[in-house]
Protein backbone atom coordinates (compact mmCIF):
# COMPACT_ATOMS: atom_id res chain seq x y z
CA UNK A 1 0.00 0.00 0.00
CA UNK A 2 2.70 2.35 0.79
CA UNK A 3 4.12 1.97 -2.69
CA UNK A 4 1.38 2.90 -4.04
CA UNK A 5 0.39 5.79 -2.06
CA UNK A 6 4.03 7.35 -2.89
CA UNK A 7 2.94 7.09 -6.36
CA UNK A 8 0.07 8.85 -6.01
CA UNK A 9 0.44 11.90 -4.31
CA UNK A 10 4.03 13.85 -2.76
CA UNK A 11 4.68 16.49 -0.06
CA UNK A 12 6.48 19.49 0.53
CA UNK A 13 6.81 21.26 3.95
CA UNK A 14 7.34 24.70 4.57
CA UNK A 15 7.74 26.25 1.15
CA UNK A 16 7.16 29.59 1.59
CA UNK A 17 8.18 32.15 3.81
CA UNK A 18 5.33 32.48 6.49
CA UNK A 19 5.32 36.43 5.36
CA UNK A 20 4.19 35.22 1.65
CA UNK A 21 1.43 33.11 2.81
CA UNK A 22 -0.16 35.95 4.51
CA UNK A 23 0.18 38.32 1.80
CA UNK A 24 -1.54 35.36 -0.71
CA UNK A 25 -4.29 34.67 2.13
CA UNK A 26 -5.24 38.87 2.58
CA UNK A 27 -4.88 39.46 -1.25
CA UNK A 28 -7.14 36.23 -2.14
CA UNK A 29 -9.32 37.34 0.00
CA UNK A 30 -9.64 41.06 -0.90
CA UNK A 31 -9.42 39.96 -4.49
CA UNK A 32 -12.60 41.04 -6.87
CA UNK A 33 -12.91 38.44 -8.57
CA UNK A 34 -13.90 35.75 -5.15
CA UNK A 35 -17.26 34.84 -5.49
CA UNK A 36 -19.05 31.55 -5.58
CA UNK A 37 -17.28 28.94 -7.32
CA UNK A 38 -18.11 28.51 -10.70
CA UNK A 39 -16.56 25.53 -10.84
CA UNK A 40 -18.74 21.84 -11.25
CA UNK A 41 -21.59 21.09 -8.78
CA UNK A 42 -18.96 19.11 -6.37
CA UNK A 43 -18.02 22.87 -5.58
CA UNK A 44 -21.42 23.53 -4.29
CA UNK A 45 -21.06 26.20 -1.25
CA UNK A 46 -17.50 27.23 -1.93
CA UNK A 47 -15.51 30.51 -2.86
CA UNK A 48 -13.22 31.32 -5.81
CA UNK A 49 -12.49 32.31 -9.64
CA UNK A 50 -10.23 30.72 -12.09
CA UNK A 51 -7.34 31.24 -14.13
CA UNK A 52 -6.27 29.78 -17.74
CA UNK A 53 -3.42 30.11 -19.44
CA UNK A 54 -0.47 28.57 -21.66
CA UNK A 55 2.35 28.70 -20.49
CA UNK A 56 3.38 31.63 -22.67
CA UNK A 57 0.80 33.38 -20.24
CA UNK A 58 2.57 33.19 -17.60
CA UNK A 59 3.93 36.80 -17.64
CA UNK A 60 0.23 38.33 -18.07
CA UNK A 61 -1.12 36.20 -15.16
CA UNK A 62 1.55 37.48 -13.22
CA UNK A 63 1.13 41.18 -14.31
CA UNK A 64 -2.65 40.71 -13.34
CA UNK A 65 -1.90 38.65 -10.46
CA UNK A 66 2.25 39.31 -8.70
CA UNK A 67 0.86 37.55 -5.90
CA UNK A 68 0.74 34.29 -7.68
CA UNK A 69 4.33 35.01 -9.37
CA UNK A 70 6.28 33.25 -6.52
CA UNK A 71 3.66 30.08 -6.32
CA UNK A 72 4.14 29.79 -9.87
CA UNK A 73 7.59 30.02 -9.95
CA UNK A 74 7.95 26.84 -7.61
CA UNK A 75 4.79 25.18 -8.53
CA UNK A 76 4.73 24.51 -12.27
CA UNK A 77 6.57 21.76 -13.70
CA UNK A 78 8.15 22.31 -16.76
CA UNK A 79 6.66 19.57 -18.67
CA UNK A 80 3.38 21.02 -19.01
CA UNK A 81 2.44 24.00 -21.41
CA UNK A 82 -1.60 24.45 -19.87
CA UNK A 83 -2.89 25.84 -16.73
CA UNK A 84 -5.66 25.98 -14.83
CA UNK A 85 -5.47 27.77 -11.80
CA UNK A 86 -8.06 28.39 -8.88
CA UNK A 87 -8.17 29.72 -5.28
CA UNK A 88 -10.00 27.34 -3.09
CA UNK A 89 -11.71 28.99 0.00
CA UNK A 90 -14.16 26.64 1.89
CA UNK A 91 -15.77 27.80 5.19
CA UNK A 92 -17.55 26.02 7.72
CA UNK A 93 -20.07 23.60 6.45
CA UNK A 94 -18.87 23.18 3.12
CA UNK A 95 -16.95 20.43 1.26
CA UNK A 96 -15.78 18.90 -2.10
CA UNK A 97 -17.56 15.98 -3.85
CA UNK A 98 -15.40 13.43 -5.68
CA UNK A 99 -14.56 14.34 -8.64
CA UNK A 100 -11.61 14.45 -11.40
CA UNK A 101 -10.43 17.44 -12.45
CA UNK A 102 -10.84 17.98 -15.96
CA UNK A 103 -11.73 22.07 -15.79
CA UNK A 104 -9.94 22.73 -19.17
CA UNK A 105 -12.00 20.21 -21.10
CA UNK A 106 -14.83 22.62 -21.79
CA UNK A 107 -12.49 24.54 -24.41
CA UNK A 108 -12.53 22.19 -27.38
CA UNK A 109 -15.34 19.64 -25.86
CA UNK A 110 -12.93 16.98 -25.76
CA UNK A 111 -12.27 15.04 -22.21
CA UNK A 112 -9.16 16.02 -20.51
CA UNK A 113 -7.28 14.99 -17.81
CA UNK A 114 -4.17 17.06 -16.15
CA UNK A 115 -0.90 15.48 -15.62
CA UNK A 116 -0.94 16.83 -12.24
CA UNK A 117 -2.50 18.38 -9.96
CA UNK A 118 -0.68 20.94 -7.02
CA UNK A 119 -2.12 22.75 -4.01
CA UNK A 120 -0.88 24.62 -1.81
CA UNK A 121 -2.14 25.20 1.74
CA UNK A 122 -2.22 28.51 2.32
CA UNK A 123 -4.31 29.19 5.48
CA UNK A 124 -5.60 26.19 7.77
CA UNK A 125 -7.18 26.85 10.61
CA UNK A 126 -5.74 25.72 14.21
CA UNK A 127 -9.54 24.60 14.93
CA UNK A 128 -10.04 22.89 11.85
CA UNK A 129 -11.87 19.19 12.30
CA UNK A 130 -12.52 17.85 8.91
CA UNK A 131 -11.33 19.31 5.45
CA UNK A 132 -8.78 16.49 4.58
CA UNK A 133 -8.44 15.80 0.93
CA UNK A 134 -9.31 12.27 0.06
CA UNK A 135 -7.79 10.30 -2.76
CA UNK A 136 -9.33 7.43 -4.45
CA UNK A 137 -7.48 5.10 -7.70
CA UNK A 138 -10.37 3.14 -8.87
CA UNK A 139 -12.00 1.56 -6.24
CA UNK A 140 -9.06 2.08 -3.82
CA UNK A 141 -8.67 5.01 -1.09
CA UNK A 142 -4.80 6.27 -1.52
CA UNK A 143 -4.33 9.08 0.46
CA UNK A 144 -6.19 10.94 3.19
CA UNK A 145 -4.20 14.09 3.24
CA UNK A 146 -4.57 16.66 6.48
CA UNK A 147 -3.98 19.91 5.05
CA UNK A 148 -1.24 22.19 6.66
CA UNK A 149 -0.38 25.43 6.06
CA UNK A 150 2.59 25.71 3.80
CA UNK A 151 2.53 22.67 2.18
CA UNK A 152 2.64 22.11 -1.57
CA UNK A 153 1.08 18.48 -2.80
CA UNK A 154 1.11 17.28 -5.90
CA UNK A 155 -1.07 14.13 -6.80
CA UNK A 156 -2.02 12.26 -9.99
CA UNK A 157 -4.32 14.09 -11.96
CA UNK A 158 -6.58 11.04 -13.07
CA UNK A 159 -7.23 10.57 -8.89
CA UNK A 160 -10.56 10.85 -7.62
CA UNK A 161 -10.83 13.51 -5.01
CA UNK A 162 -13.03 15.32 -2.26
CA UNK A 163 -12.69 17.17 0.81
CA UNK A 164 -14.41 16.17 3.74
CA UNK A 165 -16.60 18.92 5.57
CA UNK A 166 -14.72 21.68 6.86
CA UNK A 167 -15.85 22.50 10.77
CA UNK A 168 -13.64 25.68 11.71
CA UNK A 169 -14.40 29.45 12.49
CA UNK A 170 -12.05 30.54 9.88
CA UNK A 171 -11.76 29.60 5.87
CA UNK A 172 -9.83 26.55 5.05
CA UNK A 173 -7.53 28.57 2.04
CA UNK A 174 -5.84 26.65 -0.79
CA UNK A 175 -3.94 27.28 -4.15
CA UNK A 176 -4.76 25.11 -7.05
CA UNK A 177 -3.25 24.43 -10.79
CA UNK A 178 -4.48 21.67 -12.70
CA UNK A 179 -1.16 21.10 -14.98
CA UNK A 180 -1.91 19.80 -18.37
CA UNK A 181 0.45 18.47 -21.24
CA UNK A 182 -1.17 19.01 -24.31
CA UNK A 183 -0.75 18.34 -27.86
CA UNK A 184 0.12 21.69 -30.68
CA UNK A 185 -3.46 20.78 -31.90
CA UNK A 186 -5.67 21.05 -28.26
CA UNK A 187 -3.10 24.07 -27.71
CA UNK A 188 -4.36 25.97 -29.70
CA UNK A 189 -7.91 26.26 -28.20
CA UNK A 190 -6.43 27.04 -25.10
CA UNK A 191 -6.66 30.95 -24.36
CA UNK A 192 -3.05 32.65 -23.34
CA UNK A 193 -4.68 33.98 -20.29
CA UNK A 194 -7.96 33.99 -19.36
CA UNK A 195 -10.35 35.17 -15.90
CA UNK A 196 -13.48 33.36 -14.91
CA UNK A 197 -15.38 34.03 -11.88
CA UNK A 198 -19.19 34.27 -10.86
CA UNK A 199 -18.66 37.76 -10.13
CA UNK A 200 -17.73 41.09 -11.97
CA UNK A 201 -14.62 42.62 -10.57
CA UNK A 202 -14.85 45.97 -8.53
CA UNK A 203 -13.32 49.18 -9.63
Amino acid sequence: MNKIITKCYAQRHNVFPVEYLDELRSQILSCSYLAASQLSHNFTGTKGFSVIFKRSGIGEVEQHFPMFKPYLQVALKQACNAFYLNPLVLEGGTRVEPHVDCSISSYDMTFTIPNLVSVLYIQVPQDLQGGELVLQAGEHQVGIIEPRTNILLYFRGDLVHSVNEVKSSQPRISLICEQYNLSATRLEHIPEFEIKSAQKPRF
